[in-house]
């Protein structure tokens, strides 16, 4: 029987050792296809240069540069011939007599030439090249890819908000805006290069949706040993799309002018779903669509889910369907949300996936005790995007009874016994985290993981209060219409004059006016139309303005005969779209 047991473990142990070996030996075999597909995608082209001439092209040409922007955060580049050295992690740039530099700052170390991410300067997101002489290359050791690349940092991989928000949307309008710039170019047609270092993470099938071209890693090309070089790079991402700032230079908060629209999310969301491969039948009619409850299973805990999901699935007559990273992928988790009537879930980054919700949906989110949802906005704000058509609300437990806290967490999970009593104390006997930096302040940290029960009648409230708010709003058909004529303006006034004839009419010194409407108002959805008249005497600096809803006028004020005067007129519609001016000089 001994002999037998010890036969036993034997076995298992050598497929314990057997399954090892063959999980390394398809990493190995992986990173191997990656560096060869890598090559493989320019060695095959027939546009490519053979390794001969393209080193000839490299030390006669050298590199180029053309960068747009005012500064650092707002600045992206295009370069020809870019070249990474990965045995001193370092960009170069080959100067030579035919370089072009255009659109470099005068100093581009202060403090960088540009963010490789599109979180806004942050320290670990810099780049910049190094300099040398073309004629100094070394090329005995080089690879090289001629197709374009997008060469940039994603800022924090592991997290399905930050991968969501801060990459692959930049990602999207990056290459858009790149590749409308060649008719022949798609924006797949792109190769992705990952400089920052990290692992591949889980999340590498959403990166892969936007290169028809195998990711290349930092890893990888460090792996490899050889110089890489790029035939046609842009360095960068950009930022037009980002919503959040996480609180690195002030308390975090929504980015203030963000050009992010519906319409643009919505063009990402369903570029995701289709690459996916992901069938959306949600639709404001369709009766089908469900509950999502947003579920945690290691912190953050709801301690009476079962008692909500029941509730929900009683008083909303439908199905609650519960999904968590630890129950379903990714590509699960986005199918479902995708048709999906509400989702509901702790402040946390899985929320992100509301993006993914159809028209006419309701958001509800759900803080832990002393955290004031008004200081932690990524998702009321992207609900808010106008033409979204989603109704937020969020729920905050106000009961210290129903929290239970874990003050023996290490301090990355909440924990805060490593801190001295008295601000232990303090933090515990805290009725609300205060506003804060990112991203270790320990108030934040131990009231966050916090797990709670919930107040599952007053929940109800808000999902009643938030479809009603949806069945009584705007659909989106009519609010996108509103979107596109808020940005349109009426054109310039047509046949600005003056008609002496009819100012003399009056005894009293005057002016008169008259113009016609502009040619656009007919086509444009107008409640309100006024126009604008500046009147300036050609000897003043001074001026009077008007503001009239006729389209002519006599003017008597501050008007002497024998006088030339500049008028400007503006049309004004809905009392803020204001268009160009027409001018004319008057002789009184």
């Amino acid at each position: 029987m001994a002999y037998k047991a010890i036969c036993i473990v034997m076995v298992i142990t050598l497929a314990a050792l057997v399954h090892k070996y063959m999980e390394l030996y398809r990493q190995y075999t992986e990173l191997q296809e990656t560096i060869h597909d890598m090559m493989s995608d320019t060695h095959n082209q027939s546009d490519i240069y053979r390794q001969d001439k393209f080193i000839v092209e490299l030390k006669s040409s050298g590199s180029s540069v053309k960068c747009l922007g005012q500064n650092h955060t707002d600045r992206m580049c295009h370069f020809k011939n870019l070249c990474y050295i990965p045995h001193n992690d370092a960009f170069i740039f080959l100067h030579s007599v035919h370089s072009v530099k255009d659109g470099l700052p005068e100093n581009r170390f202060d403090p960088a030439l540009l963010d490789m991410s599109s979180v806004k300067d942050h320290n670990t997101q810099y780049f910049n090249f190094v300099d040398v002489p073309a004629s100094t290359f070394e090329s005995d050791n080089v690879d090289y890819i001629i197709h374009p690349t997008l060469i940039f940092n994603r800022f924090n991989p592991s997290n399905v908000m930050h991968v969501l928000h801060d990459d692959l949307l930049p990602i999207y309008y990056t290459l858009n805006l790149y590749t409308s710039f060649e008719i022949s170019h798609q924006i797949t047609d792109v190769q992705l290069v990952l400089m920052e270092g990290h692992p591949v993470g889980d999340y590498r099938e959403l990166y892969q949706l936007f290169s028809k071209h195998r990711l290349v890693f930092k890893n990888d090309i460090i792996e490899n040993n050889r110089t890489l070089c790029f035939k046609d790079a842009f360095v960068g991402l950009s930022k037009a799309t980002t919503w959040y700032q996480y609180g690195f230079a002030e308390p975090q908060g929504p980015v203030p002018h963000s050009q992010l629209t519906a319409a643009y999310m919505h063009r990402f969301v369903k570029f995701i779903q289709d690459g996916l491969h992901i069938h959306v039948t949600a639709t404001h009619e369709n009766k089908d669509r469900y509950i999502v409850l947003l579920s945690r299973k290691l912190n953050r805990l709801i301690l009476n889910e079962i008692e909500l999901t029941m509730a929900l699935a009683r008083t909303f007559h439908t199905k609650v369907l519960t999904v968590s990273f630890e129950t379903h992928s990714l590509v699960d988790m986005i199918q479902t949300v995708s048709n999906a009537k509400i989702v509901i879930g702790v402040h946390g980054s899985l929320l992100v996936l509301s993006m993914f919700l159809a028209s006419n949906s309701v958001v509800i989110e759900l803080f832990p005790y002393a955290v004031n949802p008004e200081n932690y906005t990524p998702y009321k704000t992207m609900a808010n995007i106008p033409g979204m058509v989603i109704a937020y609300r969020s729920w905050r437990n106000t009961n210290p009874s129903n929290t239970v806290t874990h003050p023996g967490n290490p301090p990355e999970m909440g924990g805060i016994q490593h801190l001295p009593e008295d601000l232990q104390s303090n933090i515990m006997n805290s009725d609300e985290v205060p506003k804060h930096l990112c991203c270790s302040d320990p108030e934040w940290l131990f009231r966050i993981y916090q797990d709670t029960v919930v107040a599952v009648s007053e929940i109800l409230e808000l999902i009643h209060a938030a479809l009603n708010e949806i069945e009584t709003s705007p659909q989106e058909d009519e609010l996108i219409e509103s979107l596109l004529r808020k940005d349109m303006y009426p054109s310039a006034v047509q046949n600005l004059s003056c008609d002496p004839d009819k100012a003399f009419d009056s005894v009293d010194d005057s002016l008169f006016l008259s113009w016609n409407p502009p040619w656009n108002i007919p086509h444009l959805n107008v409640s309100q139309v006024q126009y604008e008249v500046l009147i300036q005497d050609v000897n003043s600096s001074d001026y009077k303005a008007w503001v009239l809803t006729q389209t002519w006028c006599k003017f008597t004020e501050g008007i002497v005969s024998k006088h030339k005067y500049h008028i400007w007129v503006y049309c004004i519609i809905n009392g803020k779209q204001r268009g160009p001016h027409s001018y004319t000089l008057c002789h009184i």
